[in-house]
This record gives structure tokens, sequence and C-alpha cells, in this order.
């Protein structure tokens, strides 16, 4: 069974994926590519190189590198020596170099690097071996559009900046709600659009604003929606023809006052199931990178199985006090639930263990935000099954050994005659 229940865990679970996974074990190379330093300094890096680029539009306008102010030159350069230096240091970090094709953003940055060193170097050099100082008649705009490309860089951000990573998954998961509003909105502007170009026909603010079931929609969506001239709108509407104001600004009351409102409201319901999801995996991943490394210091054999005794030097740690205080877990209340935990242990089987994975599900069980579910019941009805069992042994055990004390054989009259005698000889001795 505990085969099958873990079986049914993995297929079920969501894979931790972490690029660190595929890089070598030791090396000067994955210390690089793996120190904090580093990677912070990286991202300053590319804010930097964002920033500049806004200074190179607007101060730049040489064709090429080669025509461009020493400044600019010397920016550029800098930029792609450290960028193909941090290439360099993520690709000598993998193990088997053809892992880097799983990693998305290191394909994402080999693209982005390898543009920058054709443009910066090899165009460079090109022109440099052709006596060329520009390139007559080349579409300058396209370039530059193409090294705007390098902004895109800062997405890596979102990896270091969780709180944008939750709004760009609130966006993404939203999509399908957006759209849908977005089809009310458009079915409703379309019903709307028919009706005021006919109530309009062969008035001035009709051929003017709704001239048309096309013309009506737009003048639906900027008047009625965005609310931009619906005073004027309404005005002409209100001196011609009183029917249409009155259905243009039923349109107003469904379209923005309840269709837009109820779009605000989705989003902010899925935005904020989505930053409760990502926070409670960052508060989880947090807790249990802290009690794996607690856990190496007091694991003698290094195996990460947790016995009952390595729980409780776990629970002495005040590192790892305030780690499950972090993520809701009542420190004090764990200690009484020890027993649950390792309710299968035995006096006889008191170096029983269990995994590091099995401990940390069964601690996060524990949280008081938890909300009670089947699992739990059945699991406090196992409980109780087997305290009850345990108790009727022990109840078992306490009648066989009466009943044996009752069923003792009395003394015989000769047997006490004897020892009376015994007794008396050793009284007068």
């Amino acid at each position: 069974i505990d085969v099958v229940k873990k079986q049914i865990q993995n297929a079920i679970s969501k894979p931790k994926y972490s690029v660190s996974e595929f890089y070598k074990e030791v090396g000067i190379w994955q210390e690089i590519a793996t120190n904090p330093y580093f990677e912070n300094f990286t991202l300053g890096v590319i804010c930097l190189n964002a920033f500049w680029m806004a200074v190179d539009t607007d101060y730049n306008k040489a064709t090429t590198l080669m025509e461009a102010l020493p400044v600019f030159q010397i920016m550029e350069h800098l930029f792609c020596s450290f960028f193909t230096f941090e290439w360099y240091v993520r690709f000598m970090s993998f193990k088997k170099k053809a892992d880097g094709r799983k990693d998305k953003w290191f394909v994402f940055d080999t693209a982005l690097v390898a543009m920058m060193v054709g443009e910066t170097w090899v165009m460079t050099t090109i022109l440099v071996f052709t006596d060329s100082g520009g390139i007559s008649g080349a579409p300058t705009g396209v370039l530059r559009l193409i090294r705007m490309l390098r902004l895109s860089r800062m997405m890596r951000m979102l990896r270091s900046v969780p709180e944008l990573l939750i709004l760009v998954k609130g966006m993404a998961s939203s999509t399908k709600s957006v759209f849908y509003v977005m089809c009310l909105l458009v079915m409703f502007m379309y019903l709307f659009a028919i009706a005021l170009t006919e109530l309009s026909q062969d008035k001035e603010v009709g051929a003017m604003f709704f001239d048309g079931v096309f013309m009506s929609m737009k003048t639906l969506l900027l008047s009625g929606v965005f609310m931009d001239n619906l005073t004027d709108v309404g005005q002409m509407m209100m001196d011609e023809s009183p029917m249409s104001l009155a259905a243009f600004f039923t349109f107003v009351l469904l379209g923005n006052l309840t269709i837009m409102n109820m779009l605000i409201g989705v989003l902010c319901e899925v935005v904020s199931n989505v930053a409760k999801e990502e926070n409670e995996g960052i508060q989880i991943a947090f807790v249990t990178e802290k009690l794996k490394l607690i856990l190496e210091e007091v694991d003698e054999d290094k195996d990460y199985r947790i016995s009952k005794e390595e729980f409780r030097n776990i629970l002495e740690n005040p590192k790892a006090v305030w780690a499950l205080h972090e993520v809701g877990v009542d420190p004090v209340g764990i200690v009484d639930y020890a027993d649950y935990i390792f309710d299968e242990m035995t006096a006889e089987d008191s170096e029983k263990e269990i995994s590091f994975e099995d401990f940390m599900r069964m601690v996060l069980e524990l949280r008081g935000t938890n909300q009670a579910t089947v699992k739990d019941c059945a699991d406090l009805r196992k409980f109780i099954k087997k305290s009850i069992e345990s108790l009727d042994d022990a109840m078992a055990k306490r009648k066989r050994a009466v009943a044996r004390t009752r069923t003792r054989p009395p003394m015989t009259d000769s047997a006490s005659s004897s020892s009376g005698n015994l007794s008396a000889s050793s009284s007068s001795g």
C-alpha cells in the first residue's frame, strides 16, 4: 500500500525544476554560477544595460558601432564581454553540455548573446576588413529594433522578484476569464449598436456617431465603455432622440458599470488566488530548505531519514522552531504530535525512521490554517482504532496475568508443616 501511495503522489505532484540539477557537483564554474552574489550582480548589469539602451537610443545617432562616439563603443563592448562571460560560466557548469538544451532560460540567453556578439564583434570585424565605415542602404530601423530584443533579458528578473512573477502568472491564469468577459461585452455592443443605428436614422447624431453598425460599436466602445467624449454624445442624443439616449445609458450601465467592474473583480480574485498559492509555495520551500540544513547537522548516518530522537533534536534548534512558526505550524504543539508522526513505532522497533519527504508532508499537514478533509477523518479513525487495539492488548495481558495469579495452586498442609519445622530449627540453632 505504501508503494502505491508513493506512486500516486509522484504522479500528481508537480516536479520542482532547478537548472542546478544539471550542473556539476564540484568545480569553480559551478561555484560561480550558483553563487548568489554573482546572480545578483548579473541582474544589476541587466538593469544597467536596459537603462543604457534608452541613453543609446536618444543620443547615439550613428548607423554602426564604428561610427558611434567612444563612450558608446566602450559600453557596448563591456556589456557584450560580460554577457558572453556569464553565458560561458553557465555553459561550463553543465555536467553534460547537451543538457543546456533542457533549460529554456539558457537557450533564450544563448540566442541573445549570439545576436549581441554578431552585432558588436562580428559585424564590426567585417566592416574593418572590408574597409567600410557603414552599410549603405542598410535598414537601420530594423537593426535598431532587433537590438531592442535585448530588453527581453529583463524577463530573468521575474525569477528573482516573486512579486512580479505572481502578477505575470495571475495575468496568464485570468486569460480565459478575461476572454469570456470580453466576448460578453462585444455581444452587448453588437446588440445595442443595431438598436442605436435604427433609432438614430435620419438624425444628426446618427450621422456623426451611429452611421452603421460598426461605427455604432466604435462609439459605444469609446464613449460607453471608456467614457471618452461621453458628454457631447449624450447632449446631442438628448436634444434629438430621447429614446436613443435611454438605450445609450442602458448600455453604459451594463457595459461600463457592470461588465468592466466584473472584470476587475475577476482579475483581483485570480491574482489573489495565485498570490496565495505562490506565497505558500515560497514559504514551504523556505522551511524545507531550513529543515534540510538542520537535518544534515543532526543526522549522524547522513541517510536523510528521521528517527524520533532526531525529530526531538530538530525541535531543539531555534532556527527550526522559527521556520515552523513561519509556515503556520505550532512548534509547541508539534511536540505532542510526535507519537502521531511516528505512530507505527513500537518499543521493539525504536530505531524506525521515516524519510525527510514523508516527515515534511506530515508536518505541513499539522498547520493550524489547514481545513479538515476526508483524509484527516480517515487518519483519525485509523489512529483511534490503533489506540483502542493497543489498549485491548494491554488489557488482555493484564487479565492473563491476573488469571495466572488466581489459578496458582495453594500450599499443602505437609508443605506448611515442613516449612514451620524448618523455621523452628533455624531459630533454635
